[in-house]
C-alpha cells in the first residue's frame, strides 16, 4: 500500500479515537448520574412473549442491565450465565428460558435461550419446532471471528467461503442449498449477477441466527435450506465504554469501539455509536482488505409501552488487488510443479480493485395497547454500489499457464423492506394462543454493466507481472440489465399451548412481480416481466418435559421467484419446495447446556440450471432432494468450560436433470461436517483471568462439479485462543483484556469450494494470528 492510502486510512482509525475518547470524557458523569446503573426504570420492558397465558410486564431496563453488567466485567465472578431454576423449568413453563433475555438482546456466553426469528414472536427455542444455531457475539469475541463466514464455522449444516478466502462478500449454504441473508429480520439485496451485496461487519452484531428447514411462511421467498438472520446491536440502559484494537498477521491494524447508555436522567432516550477502521493485506499478495463501518443508533421509548429505535449503518471497503479463484489444477490436482502458495497472486497488480459502499437506515417500532395486543412494524433501507475490476482463471493453458480474462463489474441495488405485525395473546378454554398476524413487503431495484475480455496467461508458478489490460470503455458489455423484484406477503401464525404441548400453525400467501430489461448478449436483449402468486405453510408440534427435553415434528414449504430467461425468452416461473424435520432439544434442569439434534428431508422442483445447448443460459427442468442428520452442542460443561460443537451428515442428490445429472450429488456440498470447541477460564486460583480454548474443525469431500467428475479433498483445521483479564491481577486494571487468537493453527494448505468447475476454486484461510487489546468500562 502506498504512503498516500495509509495516511489515509490511518487518519480514519485516528478519528474513530478521538470520536471514541471525546465520549468516554463523559462517561464518569453518566455512570454516576441517578438515572445511571443504580437507578433503572421499572414496568418499561416488552416480556419475552411465550404460548403461556398473558402475565404482567417486566421492567424494559433492568433484564437487559444485568446481562451487560456481566459482560463487562464489573463483577467477574458472574461471568457465567446463571443456571436455570426448578421455577423456570415448571409445567405451563418453558424450561431453560433465561430471565430477561429477549430474542434480539444480548447473550452472556455461547448459549441462547429466546429467539425471534423462527416465529417473529419472542419465543423460547425449547419451545420452537424447527432447527435454529446461534452465535453470539461473546462467541464471535472468544473464536476471533473477523467476518460473518468465519463466525460461522462451527455451526452444523453451513457450507460457507464458496467463493474463497479472499471474497469481498459473503455467500452460505444450509443443508446444501443457497441462504437468503436478513438483517434485524428484513431481507438483503441479494442478486449474484450484480455482486451489489451489502457485507455485514460482524463488530455490529449482537448474535447470528441460523435458522434451518423452509422458512417462507414467515418471510417469503426463501431456498427451502434455511436463512441467515443477524441482529443489530441495539441501545441499552446500562452506560457501557469499550475500545480495542487488533493486530496481527498480513500487516492488519483494526481499531474498535462500542459507546452507549442514557442521554437523559429518566431513561427515556438511549443511544449506540459502533465503529470499526481496518487497514490491511491479506494471504494473497497484492491483495488488500480495508474498511471503514459506523453504526449509530438510538431508541425513543416516550411511555413504557412504546417504543421507537432507529437503526443506521455505513460502510466502505476500499481496496487493491482482488482474487477469488486459482485453477484446481495448480491448487489440489496432481501437478508436477506442486501446488501455489496461499500468497500467490495470478492477476495484474496496479489494475485490480475492488470498492464496496453500502448505506442503511432503518428502524424497528413497538407498541404495546394492553397486555393482550401488541403491534410492531420494522423498516430499513439499503444502498448499495459495487465497483470491480480484475482477473479471473478460465483453465489451463498448459500444467504452468493459466488462462485469463479481465472483468469489470460496475453494479448498483437498492432495496426497502416493511414488515408489520399484529400480535394477540388470549386464551380459549385450556388453550393459550399467541396468533400473530402480519403483512410485509420487499423491493428491489438493481442495475448491472459487466464487460469481459480474455488477456494473456500467466505462469502460475513464476508470474511475471506486466500484462496490458483493456480499458473498461473498450469493451462491449456482456451483461447490461436493470432487475426489479418486489413481493408482498400476508401471513398468519398460531401458537397453540395446551399443559406442555404446542402446536404451531402458519399459512401465508404472497404476490411477487419480477421485471427486467437487458441491453446486451446475455440474457437476449429485451424487456421481461411475470406475476406470480404463492401459498406456503408450516405446522409444527413438540411436547416439553419437566426435566428440559423437547421433541418436536415439523412440516413446511418454500418458494423463491427467479430473475431471468431461457434461450426463447421465456421467464422463469417460481422454484418451490417443501421439507420434513424431526428432532429434540434437551436443556437438563439447573444447567446452561442445550443439545440439539435433527434428521430432516428437503425436496426442491424447477431448479435453474444451465443448458445443455448453450451453457450460458439456464434451463428450469431440476430437482433435487437432501436427507440428513445434524446434532449440536452448546453451552457450559462447567462454569469455567463452554463449548460449541456440532455434526452434520447430508445426502444431497439431484433427482431430475435434463443435462444427465439425475443420480449425482450435489456440488459445492460436503456431506460430512464436524466441529469442536471448547475453552477453560480460571476465575480462582493463581491463574485466575487466563482462559485457553482450542478447536477443530472437519470439512469432508466435496464434488465440484455437476457430473462428479472432480472431488476436493476434505480437510481438517485446528485453532486456539489465549485470553487474560487483567482486573484479576490487580482492581485498578479492571476492564483491560488481552486476547490472541490463531485460526488453521498448522498452516494447512486446502482448497474451500470449486464454484461451477476447476477454472473457479477458492483457497481456503492460511494461518492467521491476530492479537486484541480491549478496555471496557461503566
Amino acid at each position: 500500500m502506498d504512503f498516500k492510502r495509509k495516511s489515509e486510512w490511518g487518519l480514519a482509525l485516528m478519528t474513530i479515537c478521538g470520536i471514541a475518547a471525546m465520549a468516554l470524557t463523559d462517561a464518569p458523569a453518566l455512570a454516576q448520574s441517578p438515572s445511571g446503573a443504580e437507578q433503572p426504570r421499572s414496568n418499561s420492558e416488552l416480556p419475552p412473549v411465550t404460548v403461556d397465558a398473558p402475565r404482567q410486564q417486566r421492567s424494559r431496563v433492568a433484564p437487559v442491565r444485568s446481562t451487560r453488567a456481566a459482560r463487562s466485567g464489573r463483577n467477574v465472578a458472574r461471568r457465567t450465565p446463571a443456571p436455570v431454576t426448578q421455577e423456570a423449568a415448571a409445567p405451563g413453563g418453558a424450561a431453560g428460558r433465561s430471565t430477561g433475555e429477549r430474542g434480539t438482546g444480548p447473550v452472556v456466553g455461547y448459549l441462547a435461550r429466546q429467539s425471534v426469528t423462527a416465529t417473529k414472536t419472542d419465543t423460547a427455542i425449547l419451545e420452537t419446532p424447527q432447527s435454529i444455531s446461534i452465535v453470539t457475539q461473546d462467541q464471535i469475541q472468544a473464536q476471533g471471528a473477523q467476518n460473518v463466514a468465519e463466525a460461522l464455522r462451527y455451526t452444523p449444516g453451513v457450507t460457507v467461503q464458496s467463493f474463497g478466502a479472499n471474497a469481498f462478500f459473503d455467500n452460505f449454504k444450509l443443508r446444501g442449498f443457497d441462504a437468503p441473508r436478513y438483517l434485524d429480520g428484513l431481507r438483503l439485496p441479494q442478486d449474484q449477477t450484480t455482486f451489489a451485496i451489502p457485507r455485514i461487519e460482524t463488530y455490529g452484531l449482537e448474535r447470528i441466527e441460523v435458522l434451518k428447514g423452509p422458512s417462507s411462511v414467515v418471510y417469503g421467498q426463501s431456498d427451502p435450506g434455511g436463512l441467515l438472520n443477524m441482529v443489530s446491536r441495539r441501545p441499552i440502559a446500562t452506560p457501557h465504554y469499550t475500545i480495542e484494537g487488533t493486530f496481527g498477521s498480513f500487516e492488519r491494524f483494526q481499531g474498535a469501539f462500542d459507546l452507549g447508555g442514557l442521554i437523559d436522567k429518566n431513561g427515556e432516550f438511549l443511544y449506540r455509536i459502533v465503529g470499526l477502521a481496518r487497514d490491511s493485506n491479506t494471504q494473497t499478495d497484492f491483495v488488500q482488505d480495508n474498511k471503514l463501518f459506523i453504526a449509530p443508533s438510538f431508541t425513543w421509548a416516550p411511555t413504557v409501552d412504546t417504543s421507537f429505535t432507529l437503526l443506521s449503518q455505513y460502510q466502505k471497503a476500499d481496496n487493491r488487488g482482488y482474487q477469488q479463484y486459482v485453477t484446481g489444477q495448480v491448487s489440489f490436482l496432481p501437478n508436477p510443479n506442486g501446488h501455489v502458495p496461499y500468497s500467490r497472486y495470478l492477476g495484474v497488480p496496479g489494475a485490480d480493485g475492488y470498492n464496496l459502499e453500502q448505506f442503511m437506515v432503518g428502524y424497528a417500532f413497538e407498541h404495546r395497547f394492553d397486555n393482550n395486543l401488541q403491534f410492531r412494524q420494522n423498516l430499513r433501507y439499503t444502498d448499495v454500489t459495487n465497483d470491480l475490476s480484475s482477473v479471473r482463471t478460465e483453465g489451463m493453458a498448459s500444467d504452468r499457464l493459466v488462462n485469463r480474462t479481465y472483468n469489470y463489474v460496475k453494479a448498483s441495488s437498492a432495496n426497502i423492506t416493511v414488515d408489520n405485525q399484529v400480535q394477540a395473546d388470549f386464551l380459549t378454554g385450556p388453550l393459550a394462543h399467541k396468533v400473530l398476524l402480519g403483512f410485509d413487503y420487499f423491493n428491489l431495484w438493481s442495475n448491472t454493466d459487466y464487460r469481459s475480455a480474455g488477456i494473456a496467461p500467466i505462469d502460475a508458478y513464476a508470474p511475471v507481472y506486466n500484462t496490458a489490460v483493456p480499458s473498461f470503455a473498450s469493451l462491449a458489455p456482456f451483461i447490461l440489465r436493470d432487475d426489479k423484484l418486489s413481493q408482498a406477503g400476508l401471513y398468519l401464525q398460531d401458537q397453540i399451548k395446551l399443559d406442555r404441548w404446542t402446536l404451531t400453525v402458519s399459512g401465508r400467501n404472497d404476490w411477487a412481480h419480477t421485471d427486467f430489461r437487458s441491453f446486451a448478449v446475455f440474457p437476449l436483449a429485451g424487456s421481461y416481466s411475470r406475476d406470480d402468486r404463492a401459498q406456503t405453510g408450516r405446522v409444527g408440534l413438540n411436547y416439553l418435559f419437566d426435566f428440559g427435553l423437547s421433541p418436536y415434528v415439523s412440516y413446511a414449504t418454500s418458494f423463491t421467484p427467479n430473475l431471468g430467461a431461457d434461450l426463447a425468452g421465456n421467464s422463469f416461473k417460481p422454484t418451490t419446495g417443501d421439507g420434513t424435520e424431526a428432532g429434540v432439544k434437551f436443556m437438563p434442569n439447573g444447567s446452561n447446556l442445550m443439545l440439539t439434534a435433527a434428521v430432516f428431508e428437503i425436496n426442491q422442483q424447477d431448479i435453474l440450471t444451465a443448458s445443455p445447448i448453450n451453457p450460458l443460459f439456464n434451463v428450469q427442468t431440476d430437482a433435487v432432494r437432501v436427507r440428513g442428520f445434524e446434532f449440536e452442542v452448546k453451552g457450559n460443561i462447567t462454569r469455567e468450560f463452554e463449548i460449541v460443537g456440532g455434526y452434520s451428515h447430508l445426502d444431497p442428490k439431484v433427482t431430475t436433470s435434463i443435462a444427465g445429472y439425475a443420480g449425482k450429488y450435489m456440488m459445492n456440498t460436503a456431506q460430512d461436517q464436524a466441529s469442536l470447541w471448547g475453552k477453560y477460564t480460571w476465575y480462582d486460583g493463581p491463574v485466575a483471568g487466563l482462559g485457553l480454548g482450542f478447536g477443530v474443525r472437519y470439512v469432508g469431500e466435496t464434488y465440484g462439479d455437476s457430473f462428479n467428475t472432480f472431488v476436493i479433498p476434505s480437510y481438517t483445521l485446528f485453532d486456539a485462543a489465549v485470553s487474560y483479564d487483567f482486573g484479576y491481577l490487580r482492581p485498578d486494571l479492571k476492564g483491560l483484556k488481552a486476547q490472541v487468537n490463531v485460526t488453521n493453527l498448522t498452516d494447512h494448505f486446502y482448497v474451500a469450494s470449486c464454484l461451477t468447475g476447476l477454472p473457479y476454486c477458492g483457497l481456503g484461510n492460511a494461518r492467521t494470528v491476530l492479537g486484541t487489546l480491549k478496555y471496557s468500562w461503566n
